[in-house]
């Protein structure tokens, strides 16, 4: 077991330390989160002082093409060179001065050009100034034929086209001129008419070395660099990658780097070559990227010097308040060692005076009050002590009368057990039997239940199903009787019917018989006319009357036609009919009869089910008859408890009678308890001058 001494240094220490722990951790964690913020806002800084300075070369040559496109804007005739194609050459010999003139004050600048649309000038017109060197003049050359290209070739007239397309002006992504070997990056500006027709374009090729020195001009704690992407996040210049690739793909934790370019967060942290890095982007005026990356251990290395001084503060900390802890406990478990040592004498019954007991008590703090409790308390055991030999005798005497007064009323309880034991036998055996009584009751109170509702339902059940199955069937039979009646019915009018309406097609050849009439009769008519016509002027009365027989015949020969037609029609619809009162009588035949088969069906499954209750209740009057065999073990067992009783009885006057002999000498020993419990009330006495609850 650990000393008093140890458990307040140690307490001390403990308390100590978790402070210190506590305190540090909170510490650490602020100090970590705000050092590390400021971090990753140093870097942000750093990345926006060098995007301004970026975008201040980005900005001198925009203005110095924003401006070259202004002027040309202002001083050309839109009405002329949409009219004449010649005039875009007149115009630049105007306007070529004031190209040399941005173009030389320019920083980085290539080439400068002005371009026409090749459907109002010809194919070369435009001014296009170039030089191979930074250090170079400008020298004005020959412009691009327009007809040597289609316009979707964006390779070599793209540079043209797309700013068209794009209807403002566009910075291009930096490219190689395999005619110069520079690498490039182009600004241009279309020219359109009021009325939105295009008129050119004017633009510069800056030298991306122009850019690409700025970029390794910035330098981030030791080994931080930038570089440059486009706004899809594919690189433009990189000391450590090639141009286009995508930085998302250099390796699985860059995978959020569109995110960091979109805006999305102020930092990436990345694990590239088996290095942490945290990168921070920044977007400039030409849609570009600046992007600055560093270790992450250089970054946070200020952090990590301050949380090592927290530690050691720390530790220093803990390290004077153990020397602390142990200066005090010392001084506090000195003399709780010496009141220790008096309670184990005491514990031991040794009551003698001690030498510190009296040094202790002048103590003006707790120890000092615990030492003169201790006092008193030895002064009170020595005086119990001799109380105690004074009661200790007295129970001595009295206990020993009470033993012999037992030793007598043993005997007597020896008598009394047998007996006991007897009846207990009894009462068991009548205490199994009235379970089983209890058990056989239960059983028959539920199983009358059960009979009472089964009786119950299954008569009120077979009246229902009896009903039921009368009226289904004589319902059923009576529907299949109308239905079958109708069926019979519906067949023989529509048989008469068909049969009536064969009788259209006997017109049909009273038809064919009026036209031959009809035909004979305007042939008489046409040789009547024809005689009528040899008679001459005798003749001519007859031919009026043979022409009126002609047109009679051929009236006739019309109606008959109209009559073959209705028959046609009266044909089609006999058939029609014919056919819906067949698929009727189909429907009549297999649905409706085979539906009233089923209903009649239904009243024999009814039938069924009243057989059912019918065995149902058959179930009813075999558990009447469990009832019966149950209620004869009840009268059985109830027999066993009448002689069981009688038994019981017997027993129980037995230990009456003994406990008559026992009474006499029961008072005897109580006056003996009574001298016993006097001396235990003086022994109470004394036991309530101690506090052990």
């Amino acid at each position: 077991m650990k000393s008093i001494k140890m458990k307040i240094i140690g307490g001390i220490i403990l308390c100590s330390a978790l402070t210190a722990v506590i305190i540090s951790a909170l510490v650490i964690a602020n100090t970590s989160r705000v050092t590390e913020k400021e971090a990753i806002e140093g870097m942000n800084n750093r990345a926006a002082a060098a995007a301004n300075e970026l975008n201040t070369q980005i900005e001198r040559v925009e203005q110095s093409v924003d401006v070259l496109a202004s002027i040309t804007e202002g001083r050309l005739d839109t009405e002329k060179f949409l009219s004449d194609k010649d005039y875009a050459d007149v115009f630049t010999e105007e306007i070529l001065d004031d190209v040399y003139h941005f173009a030389e004050s320019t920083d980085g600048a290539i080439t400068c050009y002005i371009r026409y649309n090749p459907e109002y000038s010809n194919p070369t017109s435009g001014c296009f100034l170039t030089r191979d060197a930074l250090s170079d003049p400008f020298t004005a050359v020959t412009p691009t034929d327009f007809t040597m290209y289609d316009p979707s070739d964006a390779e070599h007239v793209g540079w043209y086209y797309i700013p068209v397309q794009n209807g403002a002006p566009l910075w291009m992504d930096p490219y190689l001129n395999s005619n110069i070997n520079v690498y490039m990056v182009s600004y241009v500006i279309p020219i359109f008419t009021k009325d939105g027709t295009s008129i050119g374009i004017v633009g510069m090729d800056i030298a991306f070395t122009q850019f690409t020195d700025m970029v390794d001009q910035i330098k981030l704690y030791n080994s931080g660099y930038a570089f440059l992407t486009n706004s899809e996040g594919k690189v433009l210049y990189h000391k450590n990658a090639e141009n286009g690739t995508e930085v998302a793909t250099m390796d699985p934790s860059l995978a959020g780097f569109s995110s960091l370019i979109s805006g999305a967060g102020q930092s990436l942290a990345y694990q590239y070559g088996g290095v942490k890095k945290t990168m921070v982007a920044k977007p400039l005026s030409n849609n570009e990227f600046l992007v600055l990356t560093a270790p992450s251990s250089e970054i946070f290395s200020n952090t990590r010097t301050l949380l090592f001084y927290i530690l050691g503060v720390a530790l220093l900390a803990l390290a004077i308040c153990a020397v602390v802890g142990l200066l005090v406990g010392n001084s506090m478990a000195k003399p709780i060692n010496l009141l220790t040592g008096i309670i184990e004498k005491t514990a031991q019954l040794d009551l003698t005076s001690s030498e510190h007991g009296d040094k202790l008590q002048v103590q003006r703090d707790e120890i000092g009050h615990m030492a003169k409790e201790v006092h008193d308390m030895r002064n009170a055991f020595r005086d119990m002590v001799d109380s105690f030999t004074d009661v200790e005798r007295n129970i001595t005497e009295n206990v020993n009368d009470l033993n012999q007064i037992m030793q007598e009323n043993s005997s007597l309880a020896d008598d009394n057990g047998q007996a006991t034991h007897q009846m207990a036998g009894s009462m068991q055996d009548a205490a199994e039997s009235t379970t089983s009584i209890v058990e056989n009751i239960s059983a028959v109170r539920a199983q009358s239940k059960d009979i009472a509702e089964l009786a119950e339902n299954g008569e009120k059940n077979s009246e229902e199903i009896q009903k039921r199955a009368n009226d289904m069937e004589q319902q059923s039979n009576h529907s299949m009787e109308q239905t079958l009646d109708m069926y019979n019915t519906m067949k023989e009018r529509s048989e008469t019917a068909i049969e009536q309406a064969q009788a259209v097609s006997r017109i049909n050849a009273l038809a064919e018989d009026i036209k031959n009439i009809s035909s004979q009769t305007n042939l008489l008519a046409l040789n009547a006319s024809i005689e009528a016509a040899r008679a001459g002027e005798a003749g001519r009365g007859f031919s009026v009357v043979a022409t009126e027989i002609g047109s009679l015949a051929a009236d006739t020969m019309n109606t008959v036609d109209n009559i073959t037609q209705m028959v046609v029609e009266v044909n089609q619809a006999v058939s029609g009919m014919s056919s819906c009162i067949s698929e009727i009588m189909e429907y009549l035949e297999k649905t409706v009869l085979t539906d009233y088969q089923m209903f009649a069906g239904s009243g024999e499954k009814y039938h069924e089910d009243a057989d059912y209750f019918i065995n149902v209740m058959g179930e009813i009057r075999n558990g009447i008859a469990v009832l019966e065999s149950n209620i004869d073990e009840i009268s059985t067992a109830t027999d066993m408890i009448n002689n069981m009783t009688t038994s019981s009885a017997d027993g129980i006057r037995n230990i009456a009678d003994t406990s008559e002999q026992m009474q006499s000498s029961n008072e005897n020993g109580m006056e003996k308890l009574q001298a016993v419990l006097r001396s235990v009330d003086d022994l109470n006495e004394i036991i309530t001058k101690f506090t052990w609850r």
